[in-house]
């Protein structure tokens, strides 16, 4: 449910809904991805995973190297 109140958020009314008009028999058509559609969704998935790696990478050697870390904000602000 929340998935579903999200996508309509994200992509608005008609986008999400228009997914699920049955066809003229008054039927759903059953959906189901192909391999290649599969490949390039966990392809996407890989590169953003990637892309977060290097970005928290960069965060943690920020950090180390002006030295201002869990312990430094303990220390200094509670």
């Amino acid at each position: 449910m929340i998935l579903f109140i999200s996508l309509w958020i994200d992509k608005g009314f008609g986008l999400v809904i228009g997914g699920f008009v049955p066809n003229m028999f008054e039927g759903i058509t059953e959906y189901s991805p192909t391999i290649a559609e599969g490949l390039i969704t966990l392809g996407v998935w890989a590169i953003g995973l990637l892309v977060l790696t290097v970005l928290y990478k960069v965060a943690v050697a920020v950090r180390e190297e002006t030295g201002i870390g869990l312990d430094f904000i303990f220390k200094n602000w509670i």
